[in-house]
């Protein structure tokens, strides 16, 4: 380590400039989902600078990027991002029954095997508004009837006559 010189000084060996300085891990861009501020995060590690500035939120649990998983036969397991070590989220649709993640491809859920798309009912045609139809009053066209005074002026003209008649017979009206 050290060398021992004839004058009985130490010397120091020369420390080299690569030594000095750590290796910085390689850093991903993301951006806060809390407060959308950006940051560099050291991927595959857990550091104090891997906290958002302004609100505190873990950056090293931020997807760095959204794939679609466009691969065939890859409905058949679940595809989640891991909650430590995951770097990427896979895309996905929630299904309408059981709200599990499942493939965008995905036909059946592979949790509770419920339909991807639920298949909507129409709505029920609306109300046709039918007019009942008129009850038809029978007419009862009453007979007119004649008056009483007409009656009565009829009769007292036939007792009239009659009477002049027989007076006329008898001989007493001239």
């Amino acid at each position: 380590m050290t060398d021992l010189v004839a004058d009985d000084t130490i010397e120091i060996p020369a420390v080299r400039e690569e030594q000095t300085r750590p290796e910085v891990p390689a850093g991903d861009l993301v951006s806060c989902p809390s407060c959308g501020a950006t940051a560099m995060v050291t991927l595959n590690r857990r550091e104090s600078r891997d906290f958002c500035r302004v609100c505190d939120y873990p950056l090293f649990w931020t997807p760095g990027a959204i794939v679609r998983d466009d691969i065939p036969g890859a409905g058949e397991s679940l595809r989640r991002l891991p909650g430590q070590a995951g770097r990427v989220t896979v895309a996905s649709q929630p299904c309408p029954t059981c709200a599990e993640p499942n493939a965008l491809s995905a036909l059946i859920c592979i949790r509770c095997s419920g339909p991807m798309k639920l298949e909507v009912a129409p709505p029920p045609p609306a109300p046709v508004y039918v007019a009942p139809v008129p009850v038809l009053e029978p007419v009862i066209i009453e007979e007119k009837k004649v008056p009483w005074w007409v009656w009565a002026l009829i009769g007292a003209g036939f007792v009239i006559t009659v009477t002049l008649i027989v007076l006329a017979v008898t001989g007493v009206l001239g």
